[in-house]
């Protein structure tokens, strides 16, 4: 007796260990879910074509310079800068830029070292883009140096930190208390693509497709859109397992995941035998319940006259797929001939098998799968006690 207390002990400890980790872990997971459903193909694009270095930072920055130079080839004067201003004021409506202040603005690449510099001589105010989509590190005090080279002769609105998705931030460890204070409220964090705020994808270079008409700008826009979806999506995944990693190294869960791992496997397993259990001897008007290949629950053989139905049940950690089929008439058609059996009203034909109707019920679903059975094997049997004058049994030869 004391070994099956002491073992159910570990047993109650170890399942409250691993409800505790998977709690924990629930927010890694979702976003792992969501960047593998939403990871994109890069198709037919002009710049994986003719670089491989698309993913660096100087790359970009000469991309971005170009459409926000009021003075480059593009044509659209100000247009793609005044649409990159409403972006900040998005980011912060509080600042509420003007874009009047920037309609004679000069705009360089590497001056004093700032990735890009937007500055208008006769407002004498300046914009600041330290771009970071490469994931490149701070250098030090970075941001306040080059917020000080400016500052000597222009009144900065925004520095705008870009970086490729959401989950990197500025450090601000060697920044001084007065730096913190007076740059703080100026910065303006912008990922490249972020679905649920505002981002470089969404609020600058679809509006600037929007408001393009120029052939040639719009292309380059469309194409460099579909790029930095296709390096934000496709970055996700890396920077989810980076913290799995490092959750996996913490305390024993990396044995606790090995358990729920092992465990999910064998979860299908068990979710038929479940079924079983629920059905053995009370499967009428079928024959019997048995488990096919261990995850699948077959009712066998409901035979009356000329007629062999079915049920396969099919267990993943995804819930159930139920198959009801006659097996020995690929010509039967369910829904035809069973118009009474209300509870297959809402499954729908296999493909283009009518004799095999199925229908998904969710992992949190048990309850809804047992109420279905309970009703269909109600509706089997009150159909097998009719009178034999009352059956309308189709044959197929």
């Amino acid at each position: 007796m004391q070994i099956l207390k002491d073992w159910r002990q570990v047993i109650e400890q170890q399942a409250k260990e691993t409800k505790s980790y998977l709690l924990n872990a629930k927010e890694t997971a979702r976003n792992y879910e969501h960047s593998s459903r939403t990871k994109s193909e890069i198709g037919f694009n002009v710049f994986t074509i003719s670089s491989d270095l698309y993913y660096r930072e100087n790359f970009h920055s000469d991309i971005i310079k170009a459409f926000l130079d009021p003075n480059e080839k593009h044509g659209e004067g100000n247009k793609f800068l005044n649409a990159f201003i409403h972006l900040l004021n998005k980011c912060n409506p509080q600042r509420n830029l003007n874009p009047s202040d920037f309609e004679n603005s000069r705009v360089s690449r590497e001056e004093n070292n700032i990735d890009i510099l937007i500055s208008d001589s006769n407002s004498g105010k300046a914009i600041l883009i330290e771009n970071k989509i490469y994931n490149a590190i701070d250098q030090q005090r970075q941001i306040p140096r080059y917020f000080e080279i400016v500052s000597e002769n222009y009144s900065v609105e925004a520095i705008v930190y870009l970086t490729l998705t959401s989950s990197k931030y500025l450090n601000q460890n060697d920044w001084t208390n007065d730096e913190i204070e007076n740059i703080n409220p100026l910065i303006y964090f912008v990922p490249s693509y972020n679905l649920g705020s505002t981002n470089l994808f969404d609020n600058w270079i679809v509006p600037s497709i929007i408001e393009c008409n120029n052939s040639e700008s719009l292309f380059i826009l469309r194409q460099y859109g579909n790029l930095i979806k296709f390096l934000n999506t496709n970055s996700m995944d890396t920077i989810t397992l980076e913290k799995f990693y490092l959750t996996l190294k913490e305390s024993d869960n990396l044995r606790t995941s090995l358990s729920v791992r092992n465990m999910l496997n064998d979860l299908p397993e068990y979710l038929a035998i479940r079924i079983e259990g629920k059905y053995k001897g009370k499967c009428y008007p079928f024959k019997s319940i048995w488990r096919y290949k261990s995850r699948d629950a077959v009712f066998e053989a409901f035979e009356l006259e000329n007629l062999y139905l079915k049920m396969d049940i099919w267990c993943s950690e995804k819930g159930y797929k139920v198959h009801f089929w006659n097996s020995k008439d690929e010509h039967y058609d369910i829904k035809v001939n069973l118009p009474f059996v209300l509870s297959l009203k809402d499954f729908n034909y296999e493909g283009d098998n009518k004799s095999n109707v199925e229908k998904h019920f969710g992992f949190n679903e048990e309850e809804l799968l047992f109420e279905f059975i309970d009703n269909l094997l109600l509706e089997l049997k009150e159909f097998k006690n009719q009178p034999v004058s009352n059956l309308v049994i189709e044959k197929h030869d």
